[in-house]
């Protein structure tokens, strides 16, 4: 790995450790290592036949190892679907996954592009990042043809900034479907002071 990109790396994940749960300006607690969630998520197809059809899960994050939604719920269509990655969204996780690249900076938002590590199904993606280091955006492209876009809305809960809500258009070759997310109550550690 180029020393630049091993430089730029490191310090993306020294300014950003905590995400995706940041403490908020003023606050002296650090960001729990572990954390739980909930995840509502509804899928609507967008050609005939209109399915729409709901999905939940259990997220699990534990930083820098897994930020992953165990799916407890899903329709028959996606009996095989087991687990949701959010790794993408976390820059505390790309050391371990992604090797990434500063493409641009503008308006307070900077954006990478991320190169999969172990996971040859990803050919490219791009991830936004807001100025508090959390994720605004991600795009991916993928082997089989599928072309993923999320938008994500962060705000503070019990003093860390956390994703919220998930919009996405999941195009899979023949089957184009949007979905929408949202994420809900939030378990952190009691932490000892």
């Amino acid at each position: 790995m180029n020393s630049w990109l091993v430089s730029l790396t490191a310090t993306a994940v020294a300014v950003v450790a905590a995400i995706p749960a940041r403490p908020n300006a003023g606050l002296t607690q650090d960001a729990p290592a572990t954390y739980t969630f909930h995840m509502d998520i509804g899928m609507a197809m967008r050609h005939f036949p209109w399915l729409h059809f709901r999905m939940e899960g259990t997220g699990d994050y534990a930083r820098g190892d897994r930020y992953v939604v165990h799916l407890t719920k899903t329709p028959a269509l996606f009996s095989k679907m087991h687990d949701i990655d959010l790794s993408m969204i976390d820059p505390g996780m790309w050391p371990k996954r992604y090797r990434a690249k500063l493409q641009s900076q503008r308006d307070g938002v900077t954006v990478y592009d991320l190169t999969a590590v172990n996971d040859p199904s990803m050919r490219a993606a791009s991830v936004a990042l807001g100025a508090d280091g959390s994720a605004r955006w991600v795009d991916a492209q993928y082997a089989d043809g599928m072309h993923l876009h999320m938008t994500l809305t962060n705000s503070s809960v019990s003093g860390y900034v956390v994703p919220v809500s998930l919009d996405a258009d999941v195009d899979y070759p023949h089957m184009p479907m949007s979905a929408d997310a949202s994420f809900s109550d939030y378990s952190f550690p009691t932490l000892s002071r």
